[in-house]
This record gives C-alpha cells, structure tokens and sequence, in this order.
C-alpha cells in the first residue's frame, strides 16, 4: 500500500470513528498539516468516499454514512466493458475525422448522438493528446494533422462590410469567430486608431462583461473604449441555431467568445446566477442601463422577434493588443525559438497578478484565467482579457452568491469551481499557479503538457523542478491547494514576489517582449 493510500486510509478511519470533522481536527490527530489533509480530502471527494459542507470551513464526513447509500465498486468485467465502449466511442470519431476536420456538431449529428455526448468525448481525446482544435474554425481535427482550410472558407469582411461598424469603422480583418459572435480588428474613421471591436450576442453576461470593463482602469487589464446595441436578422438556420454556452479566445491578441471551443466549458444549461449581480457593484451609466433593458428583452438567446429572427449584439470597442497572447509566448520558448529567462518570467507574473489584485479590489472575480486571456500590448506590458464570465464576490448585502458549476476552463478551474455553487475570489489564484508553472516549464508536447496539467491539480510536480525552481515550487503549491482558505490572495502573492525576486520600479518599467 502506498503511502498516500495509507493517509487516506487515516483519514477514512478517522471519519469513521469521529463522525464529521474539520480538516484542522482530523490534521491534529492524525498527524499531519492541515494543507496536506486537505490535498487528501478533495481526492477522497472526487472519488465519491467523502463529502463536505457549504459551510466555512467545511465539515467532511463519509459519503456511505448518508442516507444509506452504498459505494458502487464495478468489477473488473465491468471496467472491461467501459474500457471497450470508450474505445469503441474514440474510434468512430477518429474514423469520421479521417477525412478532415469537423465541426462537434456535424460529429454529433454522424454518429447520431447529442452534442453534449460528443463534446465531451473530443474534450477527453484532446486531453490525452489524440485530437485538436482549430482555434478560428472551430473544426476539431486528428492530433499532428494541420487545417487544409483555406482563407476563402472564411467570411469575408472588406473594409467596412460589417453591419453595425461601419458608420464609424473600417474592418480590418476578422480575429475570430463563434457561437455569440465575432471580434474584428479595425481602424477608426475619424481618428485613424486601431481597435479591437467584439460583437456579441446581447445577452445578461454581455451585460455584465461591458459593465466590469467600464469600471475597471488599470494598466494591466484591456482598456474599454465604448460601447453600442445594433440588430441583425440571421439568414441562415445555422446562423439562427449558432448560439451556444461555450467561448474561448483569439491568438491574435484580444479574446472573443466562440463555440465549442476546446478549452472553455459550460457543461450546465442553467442561467448563472451570478452573472446579475455585477450590475450590484457596478455604477449604473444612464447608457449602459439601457444596454441592460435591451438584454432583458432580448431574452437569454438574443432574439427579439422569433419570427423574424431579428437578433440584437453588442458591440464594445476596446484597445487592440498587438503583442498578442501568453499562449504564444509559452510556445515560443516551448519550441525554443526564444528563451526562458527568469527575471523576464517574474516581471510577466507581477504583472498578472497585479491585474488580478486589482479585479479582486472591486469585489469582482475574473474565473477564466489562462495564457489565452493573457495578453500583451505594443509596449510588451500584460493585459488581461476576456470578461465573459465576470462575477460578482458577493450579492448587494453581502451574502454569498449560487453559482452554476464547471462555469469556466477545466484545464485551468478550481476544484471548487468544478465542483461547487459557492465559491469566492480564491477560484481565480488556483489557476495562477497553473500559469506560473507553464511560463517556468518546458513542455515539449500536448499531450506532455495534459499529463502535467492533471498531475499540477493533485500538487505533483515533474522530477527536477523543486531543485530547479525551489522558491517558486513553494509559492506555487501553496496557489494549487485544494481547499480556497489555503491559497494566498493575490495582494500576498504580489507583495512575496517583490521580496523574493527583487522586482524594483526599473525593472518593472521595462519592455517585456
């Protein structure tokens, strides 16, 4: 028996024996610190042998002692036939792919199950490596297997084609697109300035999202310009059906929202409920109120008139970033066209964080932090993007807020994001440690990089990287525990990297990239 089997062994036994407890009690007597029981206690929860409560701190108990209900164990025959029905699963999807990308809706609809079914499926082979995700087209394809999508296949955006932009905007080109809609590059009539311009579907989240930008200023958050209602009525059934839960973000330095994107995940159907209450925390703009009266009644999809298919979008016009995404960055050192040099790396962080205090400062979480929502100005300073699922910490009185769960990146969510209703500003450090990490470590392949990925969320760490990196190990393990009342928040972190790395006024003062 191995020794994290022992410890989980204590601490079912303890549980057993004492009923509901505390982490801070079972760590007492059974020896060992609190963060690690901790660590334990979420692995036992995911595996369905304990429980917890919403109360702070939470109270754990065994998941057999309730209602009587009985662990499940599947046989080895059993397991066999999973196994084979996975695979079974995996190769009809990797047959149809063969042929080309597809989109997860054309699989869904060859194999003749639900979308839903699918995604989750291509999500799975994504993880370990056997499949992609085009990032503008949204086609999944076979791992090592590149687009033969041609830039024709594309809409075609000429300058100034695009319904509600162009009184004011000449289309540059278009970054991105998806189910709520599209981000385009464009460059200002009278003013001759390059912006980036995302359209989205007008919706209570978009409502959200516009309010928090108006309201946050700081150097390393994307700078909000404006922002503008306009209708469009949908030509097509696809146009009409595009609407989807699901984002993600766009290379070429701003983010947009996109459907069935491989790495932002909205598996509930249920409204969020806390995308509302932004507006609690936010000062209401005689413009942007009406903004909200539109979303209203526009409804969840958009639509005002069914009949007509008659679709109300947002516009907000933000600053372009042209130095594009951290996601670029780690690549760039991955494959060693550039190197990794620490004093650049921390500055990097710092400057995240500092972004990430600020948007905590304003009673807000962020909860889609990862290197594709990092971005980089012309002057190589951070700037963090993509306010779709913007939250508020609390409701107007202060009370917690019952939030839809696995809102986010699975890649890069929280334990408790994944798992809970309830959760504060903490959810946003977990996926920090995670970034640390990505911008710290060579990682020479996808798949490479879903294993270490999955090891990070348990607080393993690949072999040498302790020696190599022996202050920012610890920071880091600290940001990945399980239990949200053992991270540091985001002002510690900032004040520890100060102190630790020497990061002075000068230094930060510099060009990044």
């Amino acid at each position: 028996m191995s020794a994290e089997t022992q410890m989980e062994r204590k601490i079912i036994d303890f549980l057993r024996q004492n009923g509901k407890s505390i982490a801070l009690t079972i760590a007492k007597e059974i020896g060992l610190d609190k963060s690690t029981v901790n660590r334990h206690l979420y692995n036992l929860q995911r595996s369905n042998q304990v429980f917890n409560s919403n109360e702070k701190p939470p109270v754990w108990d065994l998941m057999e002692k309730t209602n009587g209900i009985k662990q499940t164990v599947k046989t080895p025959e059993q397991k066999s036939l999973t196994t084979t029905a996975e695979t079974c699963e995996e190769k009809h999807v990797r047959d149809l792919l063969k042929s080309g990308g597809l989109k997860a809706c054309q699989i869904a609809k060859d194999l003749g199950q639900p979308r839903k079914a699918v995604n989750k499926q291509l999500y799975s082979m994504m993880q370990t490596g056997k499949v992609k995700k085009c990032e503008i087209s949204s086609l999944w394809l076979l791992e090592g297997e590149e687009s033969n999508e041609s830039h024709s296949q594309e809409s075609d955006h000429r300058l100034g084609s695009v319904a509600g932009l162009s009184q004011s905007f000449d289309v540059i080109t278009k970054l991105g697109e998806g189910g709520f809609g599209c981000v385009f590059k464009v460059k200002h009539k009278f003013d001759g300035k390059i912006y980036a311009v995302k359209k989205v579907v007008l919706t209570g989240e978009a409502d959200s999202e516009v309010k928090a930008l108006a309201r946050l200023d700081h150097p390393n958050i994307v700078r909000y310009i404006t922002c503008w209602p306009d209708s469009e009525s949908c030509t097509s059934n696809q146009d009409r059906n595009q609407v989807s839960n699901t984002s993600g973000s766009s290379s070429c330095g701003v983010t947009f929202d996109r459907a069935g994107c491989e790495e932002r995940n909205d598996e509930d159907d249920e409204d969020d409920d806390d995308d509302d209450d932004v507006s609690d925390v936010t000062s209401r703009m005689e413009s942007l109120g009406s903004t909200a009266e539109l979303a209203s009644a526009a409804g969840p999809s958009g639509n005002l008139d069914p009949l007509n298919h008659s679709r109300m979008y947002l516009f907000i016009q933000m600053e372009f970033c042209e130095g594009g995404t951290l996601t670029t960055w780690i690549r760039a050192r991955n494959r060693m066209n550039k190197q990794r040099i620490a004093v650049e790396i921390h500055k990097i962080f710092y400057e995240i964080v500092s972004g990430v205090e600020y948007i905590h400062s304003n009673s807000l979480i962020h909860r889609d932090l990862k290197p594709d929502n990092i971005l980089f100005g012309m002057d190589g300073k951070v700037k963090i993007g993509d306010f779709g699922l913007v939250a508020a910490q609390t409701n107007h009185s202060g009370g917690p807020i019952e939030r839809t769960k696995r809102r986010g990146t699975l890649q890069y969510m929280s334990p408790e994001q994944e798992n809970k209703r309830n959760y504060d500003e903490k959810t946003d450090i977990f996926p920090l440690g995670l970034i640390w990490f990505e911008m710290l470590w060579k990682l020479s392949t996808g798949m490479e990089r879903a294993e270490l990925l999955k090891d990070l969320r348990n607080q393993r760490f690949p072999e040498g990287f302790c020696d190599s990196y022996p202050t920012e190990n610890k920071f880091i393990e600290k940001m990945l525990s399980f239990a949200p009342e053992d991270r540091p928040p985001a002002k510690d972190i900032k004040e520890k990297l100060e102190k630790f790395f020497s990061l002075d006024e000068d230094l930060l003062s510099q060009k990044t990239i």
